[in-house]
């Protein structure tokens, strides 16, 4: 797969590009260096990356340009040709009014001009984006990376100045799941793919069964390590009932009555007690967190530099700033103290609901047992101890659902167990496979090493570990002293980083050159901050990737970038490598012909 011409439906907004097979150079030209207002980074060359990935059919979000310029770029229409693996090239329409409707046409000659071609002869007319992607995917046929579609890979071969931080992770996966893009990748270097995805998938199941179980808990009354003292309360209480009844049913109050005297002192009097006692200590304590709410930082500033003023003490700058620093210092702390005050006084009101319900039916159940022992009639003693019983029955039933409730948990908990017993089984598959290796991952680290070797003279090795959650990490690095003159001084890192990116990307393209997979990678200003010695050699390993292995390159470069020779010389491109040169002379330089963009 590689790209083979853009343009639109008016030339005179953005001229066609057409790519060469092998290496090409969009190039951003100062032409004007004494103006100081024009900028050679601001000419559009990062913006055609983002153009050719919108024509590769990525979503239009709100960050692209075309959708914060959509008034502006709403009459126009582009298409993208691409010559396919098989020999045959693939056009793709795409207007910004209507960017979720795509047509698809696929032809034999390249460098064609389908913008006045009717809707009918077109193989695919105005469908939907996800439609349209699963089409394109089925025309390009990129057998290495199935079941994963084109657009899962494309990005690592259009690589932006924000795709450069990382060799693995673009900026594209930055803020997803590692299961978005970890899998992949891992199939890209002949891992098995499958049981990445199935380890992250246990993941989530076990995070969310894990989550159930935490709220699960939440509404119980008894903690899990609790259940044996509960299963022995509930035989206690069966037994009291069964002894309580039996007496009841001979008309026998007198054990009954003992039993109820013991409860009433020893327990319920003793637990209202506790429990009005901590009521009226969260009453005070919400009160007074409300009242701290309610008051607010009062910190005048102009009042007392008003104030100094008045009496005519100078006001100097050095106190000034302290007392900024003073009223920012204040402000924080305020907004931390509220913050914890809130919290506080939430806790404090849930513990006032748990409370209040209980306190209730305490003096309900104190009433009915004292109403029990100082009544004298028989029968209705017998009722008042009738009743007692059904409400026993019912704190007994309450109680086995508690336990019920927590053997629940427990059977959470053991599922919980079995998912995590089959995590490991797959986290030890995956280490045993990574450790093992593979011809793919080998071959890929052994052209990495070579391409770093080449241009910086320095061995550099791939590899892999296992993190701590068990899932499969990617490191490239070079394995030396950095501090051999590779990259200049300035932006050292970055240089670094970004080399090592592009690395990656050609060892990746070299291994599967003779495969159905992309054949094509754009690196954005990938000469910025590289010593001039590494440039040319840099240049020179691309233009030989390009005809050894049949790649097409494409680089965006500006002037003040470009590599030099021993005498300070501009070492100039050959003849036909830039494709598209952009000027800061007017809008006709930069990538779109049209005022202020």
């Amino acid at each position: 797969m590689k790209l083979s011409k853009l343009y639109s439906n008016n030339d005179a907004v953005f001229k066609p590009i057409c790519f060469n097979e092998g290496f090409n150079v969009i190039y951003g030209k100062v032409k004007r260096p004494k103006e100081t207002d024009k900028d050679s980074h601001n000419l559009g060359k990062t913006l055609l990356i983002s153009l050719i990935d919108f024509m590769l059919l990525k979503k239009l979000t709100k960050g692209h340009f075309l959708y914060v310029n959509k008034i502006k770029f709403r009459n126009m229409v582009f298409y993208l040709e691409i010559l396919t693996n098989s020999g045959k090239y693939l056009t793709i329409k795409r207007s910004v009014e209507k960017n979720s409707k795509i047509s698809i046409k696929s032809h034999d000659e390249k460098h064609q001009n389908f913008t006045m071609l009717a809707d009918t002869d077109w193989n695919e007319s105005m469908i939907p984006l996800k439609k349209a992607v699963k089409k394109v995917n089925s025309y390009l046929v990129l057998d290495v990376i199935k079941p994963w579609n084109y657009r899962n890979g494309v990005s690592y071969f259009l690589r932006t100045q924000g795709d450069y931080l990382d060799e693995f992770q673009i900026s594209k996966y930055s803020k997803g799941k590692h299961v978005e893009w970890k899998p992949y990748l891992a199939k890209i270097l002949g891992f098995d793919d499958k049981l990445l995805q199935k380890k992250y998938e246990f993941d989530e199941i076990i995070d969310k069964r894990k989550e159930y179980k935490a709220e699960f808990e939440k509404r119980l009354a008894t903690k899990a390590e609790e259940y044996d003292k509960l299963k022995g309360a509930i035989e206690v209480k069966q037994s009291e009932l069964e002894e309580a009844s039996e007496q009841l049913d001979k008309f026998d109050f007198y054990e009954n009555e003992l039993k109820i005297n013991v409860e009433l002192v020893e327990k319920i009097e003793s637990e209202i007690s506790e429990l009005n006692d901590n009521l009226y200590n969260i009453k005070y304590e919400i009160e007074q967190i409300q009242h701290s709410l309610s008051n607010k930082v009062n910190f005048n500033f102009s009042e007392i530099e008003e104030l100094y003023k008045e009496v005519k003490i100078y006001f100097k700058d050095e106190l000034s700033k302290s007392y900024e620093e003073l009223v920012e210092f204040n402000n924080s702390l305020y907004g931390e103290r509220h913050k914890f005050l809130k919290d506080r006084l939430q806790k404090l009101q849930d513990e006032k609901e748990m409370i209040e319900p209980r306190l209730k039916k305490l003096n309900q159940q104190r009433e009915d047992y004292l109403k029990i022992l100082r009544g004298e009639n028989t029968f209705s003693k017998f009722k008042s101890l009738q009743k007692l019983m059904v409400q026993r029955e019912a704190e007994l039933v309450r109680l086995q659902a508690e336990l019920d409730s927590l053997n629940s948990a427990s059977v959470i908990q053991k599922e919980i167990e079995g998912y995590q017993n089959e995590q490991k089984e797959l986290i030890d598959k995956i280490d045993d496979l990574r450790k093992k290796g593979n011809p793919t991952y080998t071959a890929i680290r052994l052209a990495f090493n070579k391409i770093i070797k080449e241009v910086l003279n320095l061995p550099a090795l791939l590899s892999t570990r296992l993190n701590d959650e068990g899932n499969l990490e990617f490191e490239a690095n070079i394995v030396t002293d950095e501090e051999k003159g590779l990259i200049t001084s300035q932006g050292k890192g970055t240089s670094y980083k970004k080399f090592l990116c592009a690395a990656f990307d050609l060892a990746v393209l070299e291994t599967y050159h003779n495969k159905s997979f992309f054949r094509f990678v754009y690196h954005d200003g990938m000469l910025e901050g590289l010593d001039n010695r590494k440039k040319i050699k840099f240049l020179a390993l691309v233009r030989r990737f390009c005809e050894e292995f049949g790649l097409q390159y494409i680089l965006t470069v500006i002037q003040s970038d470009l590599p030099r020779d021993a005498s300070d010389n501009v070492i100039p491109f050959e003849d036909g490598e830039i494709i598209r040169q952009l000027h800061d002379e007017g809008d006709a330089g930069r990538l779109f012909n049209m005022p202020s963009f």
